[in-house]
């Protein structure tokens, strides 16, 4: 020691000039490990450079002792040592102990200082290191170079002449493997011995992302790499290594995606360090890592969609900030630490492929290039960011970078306005895009329209609230589609949202539902944990159709009124526990979640693996494992529909009626659809019925026509006990149905005369009617309840968006809030529902017949209507028959389409009166039309209707039963009651139809 002593100080006296003092302090540390009390001695020898004053912090250290070029030196009352500046260098010594604590480990079996283990200065520094471990382990920090004393394996030496605020020291029984790197220097790998098998493929795939980066940014900045396998479940980058926790290490994707991740840190976040003002690095790097490598497989679209679902998830109007508020993130898994991510990783790499979308390659990693030439070992900001592009892609750059860094919102599209024309033999569309948030962005949007000759693209350059778009194609346009790629980050619309746990895990309003005391219990460890997330937990009777319809909402238990109502019988293992995440069958905008569980002690043994599957809409948990898991499917872009091509029927190949009669003989169930004013179509429903009589079959018909409360009525006619117009008062026709009752005669006189059952299918319009007006079935009473299906299934695919169709036809229902959409689908859902319901009972209880069902060519669709749903109920075989005149249809509605004869019923005659009922005075007549039969007798308005032909009238139902007899030419005797300045007269007088 004397001798190399005397060498050093030979070698000072030699030196012709004195080098210049190091601006930067130098800290030498020595620390020695006791894993029995789970401490450590360290030593700290800092040289302070001169002119410089110097803070450094002890934090939780424990202070042994400190001098200052040799002189004892006591620290301030918060553990700080406080140096002013002197004209000198000084050395200062310090003399300290650590204990392990949660982010330090000290055992027999590994070391793990990356905590506050040592003191650190106010300023970069560079630290060189002297460890003594236990006996058999090896130790790594940041370090050019790593070596061990001759003869003493178990002393560590590193140095790092790069500055850095603090360093990490890992130490452990470790079988150590290296690679050379092509351009100099070596990656190292620390495995335990367990896992050393994977080791060679980790220094393979590290050495290759360093080349790839080397080549894409610049030299890589250090001289080795090391990968160190720890016991905690990390995932670190510090300059010069990466610590990954051994589970993580095991996971066969690691290699390809996070390794990477952690290498490319190297040179952006550690040789280029974040200075202030926001941290752009994790994103910048999550986009030219993770997003790289998933484009490199195919997967760009699918990976840029899922930060920008996860952002949607976790970011809402009260949590929203501006990117430059984003300083790192940690490894926690709550609903604030996602939104973190979500904005620091996600969004800041979806502005970075903006910006390379914009620059093209070329022009984007030369700027990535420059700025990390010029800032390699210093600091950065956006400020330098926003310096390097510009001086690529000019100015205009700035303001493109000022509107992501700035705003807190993020652009929100539509498009409206379609117009298809013809033009010089071209199809013209045209459209605008809207921008819906407060502000237009500067935006370069992405475009598709796929016609039947392929698929044209277009970027539309839209600064502005309103941007018109046109396209001349070859062919007519089927599918319209804004930012099919994901090269936005843009709001998602629903359509575009998979249902997934995260979507849940991150709405803004979240509430869960108990069916009971039981299933409470039951699910403790869930309601805890949901709890924890910030969502209300309520008892079912305590829903209101508001809730359900602005709320994410989680049923706890799909045993319950409400999730039946929903989604029926979900079929749900009846062991482990399931998490069902579905799209809200009443606001798909919301998620709504169905999760069953066989125990407590299933729920509790798969919550802590709960969060790593947020992007699956379904999972099962058996024992904390995961055996099956799923994705939702959603569509890709923002599409507009136009349409597909018009179908055509081979008509060589087209069988006549009685053919397909034959063919529907073995059915069960036979539907027969019909717009309800098309004559043709119920001639083709008696067609159906008459053909299947005579084919020897038994035969049943059931009609949505009327509720299953005037069963009896309908009994009571087709055996013949009452007559029609009996019929007509006692099943209240005119009020439960009112169209013309001609259109059904023919089908009711023949099931009278052949004694075929006639079941009335539907139920009570005052129902659905207050289902409709109230937003949902919560509003009915217990007794009105009880008549309704039990299983309702609303989330049959495309079933919403084709009642949604219907509810815009109606008046004021385009634009019309979620509740009434909400309360309009539960009521055709009902419908439907209870049609299903009847037709499965009737059919179940007679097993030799085949029922026709005759009901709107709505209900009747294959694939989303009364088929499927006793489809649900029971197994029995079905077909559909539709007129070819009664409107589009497609292969997935219908399996026959007949080509009916046009039909026209004789016309209605008419007295030309308009009535209006009155409880008091009947049926008054309110207005006579000019040259009607009516005026030409001399009625009046004012004239209270007594009686036709003889018989009373006592109200508006009775005139229309009365009409039914007559044809036009009939002579009429109509009774009237006119009111006069001398009394009331009675007036007999006869109408010529």
């Amino acid at each position: 020691m004397i001798t190399a002593l005397l060498l050093i100080v030979l070698c000072s006296l030699s030196t012709p000039a004195a080098a210049a003092p190091d601006p930067v302090p130098v800290c030498r540390l020595a620390v020695s490990f006791d894993t029995a009390a789970h401490t450590m001695n360290g030593m700290a020898t800092i040289t302070v450079p001169p002119e410089a004053p110097l803070s450094i912090a002890l934090g939780p250290l424990t202070l042994r002792g400190a001098t200052l070029d040799g002189a004892p030196l006591a620290a301030t009352a918060d553990n700080t040592i406080i140096l002013d500046a002197a004209p000198s260098p000084r050395t200062l010594v310090i003399h300290y102990q650590a204990a392990a604590d949660s982010e330090d480990d000290i055992n027999a079996d590994g070391i793990a200082m990356t905590g506050f283990w040592h003191p650190r200065l106010d300023q970069p520094c560079r630290y060189s290191l002297q460890a003594t471990v236990p006996k058999g382990m090896r130790g790594v920090s940041e370090a050019d170079s790593i070596t061990t004393l001759p003869g003493a394996e178990n002393v560590v030496s590193t140095r790092f002449d790069h500055p850095v605020a603090a360093i990490h020291f890992i130490a452990g029984p470790y079988k150590v493997g290296r690679t050379a790197l092509a351009g100099g220097g070596e990656v190292v790998s620390y495995f335990f011995a367990e896992d050393a098998e994977l080791a060679a493929r980790y220094r393979e795939k590290a050495a290759g992302y360093i080349e790839r980066y080397s080549k894409l940014i610049g030299p890589y900045p250090y001289q080795r790499f090391s990968i160190v396998e720890n016991r905690r479940p990390t995932g670190y980058a510090m300059p010069t290594f990466t610590l990954l926790g051994s589970a993580v290490v095991r996971l066969p994707f690691i290699v390809d995606t996070s390794l990477g991740h952690e290498v490319l840190h190297s040179w952006f976040g550690n040789a280029v360090a974040v200075g202030a003002g926001g941290n752009w690095c994790e994103g910048l790097t999550t986009y030219l890592a993770d997003q790289a490598y998933a484009a490199d497989k195919g997967e760009g679209v699918a990976f840029r969609k899922n930060e920008i679902l996860k952002y949607q998830s976790y970011i809402h109007a009260d949590n929203a900030k501006a990117v430059t508020a984003f300083t790192g993130a940690d490894l926690e898994r709550g609903p604030a630490a996602l939104a973190n991510r979500a904005l620091g990783y996600g969004k800041v790499a979806m502005i970075f492929h903006d910006l390379r979308r914009r620059l093209g390659d070329d022009a984007f990693f030369t700027a990535l290039r420059a700025f990390f030439r010029d800032h390699n070992g210093g600091t950065a900001t956006w400020d330098d960011i926003k310096a390097a592009f510009r001086a690529t892609g000019g100015k205009e750059i700035e303001p493109l970078f000022d509107q992501w860094l700035e705003r807190d919102d993020i652009p929100a599209l539509t498009a409206r306005d379609f117009e298809i024309t013809e033009e010089d033999g071209h199809p013209q569309l045209r459209l605008t895009l809207i921008q819906k948030t407060k502000e237009p962005y500067d935006l370069e949007i992405p475009l598709t329209v796929t016609t039947d000759a392929g698929t044209v693209r277009r970027v539309v350059h839209a600064r502005n609230k309103e941007t018109p778009v046109s396209f001349t194609l070859d062919a007519a346009p089927r599918l319209f589609t804004i930012d099919p790629d994901y090269d936005l980050m843009r709001t998602l619309v629903a359509d575009e949202i998979p249902p997934s746990w995260s979507w849940f895990k991150g709405a803004e309003n979240k509430l869960a539902v108990v069916n009971s005391a039981a299933e409470y219990d039951l699910y403790q460890p869930l309601i805890d944990h949901l709890e924890a997330m910030g969502t209300e937990i309520l008892a079912a009777d305590e829903i209101t159709d508001q809730e359900l319809t602005g709320r994410a909402v989680i049923f706890l238990g799909t045993s319950g009124r409400i999730p039946r109502s929903l989604f029926a019988k979900v079929g749900h293992p009846a062991t482990g526990l399931t998490i069902d995440v579905r799209r809200n069958p009443l606001n798909p905008e919301l998620p709504m979640v169905l999760a069953t569980a066989a125990g407590r002690a299933e729920i509790s043994a798969a919550l802590p693996r709960l969060s790593h599957y947020g992007r699956y809409g379904y999972l099962h948990f058996e024992g904390g494992r995961t055996t099956d898991k799923a994705r939702r499917e959603a569509e890709n872009g923002m599409i507009y529909s136009f349409g597909g091509p018009p179908l055509g029927v081979e008509t060589a190949r087209a069988l006549d009626l009685d053919h397909i009669i034959r063919r529907l003989r073995y059915d069960r169930v036979v539907y027969v659809g019909e717009a309800h004013t098309r004559y043709a179509d119920h001639q083709l429903q008696l067609a159906v019925i008459r053909g299947l009589a005579n084919q020897g079959r038994r035969v049943a018909i059931g009609m949505e026509m009327f509720p299953a409360s005037k069963q009896q009525a309908l009994d009571d006619y087709i055996s013949g006990a009452i007559d029609e117009t009996t019929f007509l008062k006692e099943s209240e026709y005119f009020t439960v149905w009112s169209y013309d009752f001609r259109l059904y005669r023919d089908i009711l006189r023949f099931a009278r005369a052949r004694k075929i059952p006639v079941i009335g299918l539907n139920i009570d319009k005052k129902i659905v009617n207050k289902v409709y007006r109230q937003g949902g079935a919560a509003a009915l009473a217990p007794e009105e309840l009880m008549d309704l299906p039990a299983d309702r299934d609303l989330d049959v695919p495309g079933y919403r968006q084709r009642v949604e169709e219907v509810f815009n036809l109606h008046p004021g229902g385009k634009g019309a809030d979620t509740a009434r959409m909400a309360g309009f689908l539960q009521a055709q859902a009902i419908w439907d529902e209870t049609m299903a319901s009847n037709v499965a009972s009737y059919v179940s209880a007679h097993p030799d017949t085949v029922m026709v069902v005759i009901a709107g060519r709505g209900h009747i669709l294959r694939e989303q209507a009364i088929p499927l749903r006793v489809k649900r109920r029971i197994g029995v075989s079905q077909s559909v028959i539709v007129s070819a005149g009664g409107g589009e249809f497609s292969p997935a509605e219908a399996d026959y389409v007949v080509f009916m004869p046009p039909a026209q019923l004789p016309p209605r005659p008419l007295m030309g009166i308009v009535m209006e009922p009155d409880k008091e005075k009947g049926v008054v007549i309110k207005d006579v039309k000019k040259k009607s039969p009516a005026a030409a007798a001399g009625v009046r308005a004012g004239d209270r209707l007594l009686a036709i032909d003889g018989k009373a009238v006592a109200d508006m139902n009775d005139v229309r039963i009365l009409m039914l007899a007559h044809k036009k030419g009939d002579h009429l005797k109509v009774r009237v009651l006119r009111p006069g300045f001398f009394g009331d007269r009675k007036l007999e007088l006869e109408l010529t139809l």
